[in-house]
């Protein structure tokens, strides 16, 4: 089978899903630049090559009345804030409502992947109107409102995205600390622990990816830089590995603020569990120059991910990932080592 490269504005969970992808045939997936779309870099099925043409083509940033949606980000890795601006002072004083007309709970967020709803600002506040002049109960209020901010379920890209009951997929943050950086301290010091916290085994894992970005001061004489904040893992779930994402969590975080583990409907069951992490390497390397300083963004970028694997001789199901560093200056690549 052929190795493929893809680049895309969807985020990891949403690109699995839509393509139907198995952690058995990722090598993993990585930002072409700070803040831009990722490659997604994959041994070939021709369930795949069907499942591509039906995907959104790159996305440029976009004005949806006073919200910006921008790719690669489509849903959030964590329990989100409510969006600023107007909408979101509309859609805080809906929920305010819903509270004070019978406190219902508020609608669930959907899984990534799914397609986020952008409420009609003007309905939110005709809604209202008809609640304070009584033209509609407080239990139509509360109905007519989670149905306008509730999310979306996606159409499926293919039969494989639409799922079919089996093993759910899994977006854990991996590091760095809460409130705490170093630079020594990147993937060549968390995904072992993790792994072997966990009982991960690579042929489960999809790959590892920066989520969040964050400004630190330059210092007087230089500009504010911006670096990559948040880390996570990707991976199929099995039933074993909960106690093990519990304990990493409170290793990590002992106050118990460790993000939750985000778990979204998977694409098919498990095989037989395999040998499990077994030892763990994980190798910096220069970023491709082409990337970083050109920001080429085609067929050249996956050439040169191929070129790095090749001289480790690891295969897809072997691999956990590849991720940039803090800065962005480089790349660590990690895989189970035989």
């Amino acid at each position: 089978m052929t190795t493929i490269d893809d680049i895309r504005g969807l985020d990891p969970v949403a690109y699995i899903r839509s393509v139907g992808l198995r952690p058995e045939d990722s090598y993993g997936f990585v930002p072409v630049e700070l803040g831009g779309e990722l490659l997604y870099l994959y041994r070939d099925r021709p369930e795949y090559e069907e499942a591509r043409p039906k995907l959104a083509g790159s996305i440029q940033t976009s004005e949806l009345g006073p919200v910006a949606v921008e790719a690669p980000q489509r849903m959030p890795m964590q329990s989100p804030e409510q969006p600023g601006g107007q909408l979101g002072d509309i859609i805080a004083q809906a929920q305010e409502l819903q509270q004070a007309w019978g406190g219902a709970p508020q609608a669930p967020m959907g899984a990534p992947g799914d397609a986020i709803k952008t409420p009609d600002p003007d309905r939110l506040v005709k809604l209202a109107e008809l609640l304070a002049s009584g033209a509609i109960t407080p239990d139509e209020y509360q109905r007519l409102i989670g149905e306008a901010t509730a999310p979306a379920p996606p159409e499926p890209a293919s039969q494989a995205a639409a799922g079919d009951g089996g093993a759910p997929i899994v977006a854990q943050r991996i590091y760095p600390d809460l409130h705490s950086r170093n630079s020594l301290k990147q993937l060549n010091r968390f995904l072992p622990s993790y792994c072997e916290k966990v009982g991960l085994g690579p042929e489960d894992t999809y790959g590892v990816f920066p989520w969040g970005t964050r400004t630190g001061s330059g210092g007087a004489d230089s500009p504010d830089t911006v670096e990559w904040d948040d880390y996570w893992i990707v991976y199929r779930d099995r039933p074993e590995y909960a106690a093990g994402r519990d304990a990493y969590a409170k290793e990590i975080d002992g106050k118990g603020r460790w993000p939750e583990p985000v778990i979204s409907p998977g694409i098919g069951d498990a095989p037989a569990s395999g040998p499990g992490p077994g030892k763990v390497n994980v190798e910096k390397d220069g970023w491709p120059r082409k990337a970083l300083v050109v920001k080429e963004k085609g067929p050249e970028l996956g050439e040169s991910l191929r070129e790095k694997i090749a001289k480790w001789g690891y295969e897809p199901e072997d691999s956990f990932g590849f991720c940039p560093n803090f800065a962005h200056h480089s790349i660590y690549f990690g895989w189970r080592k035989s």
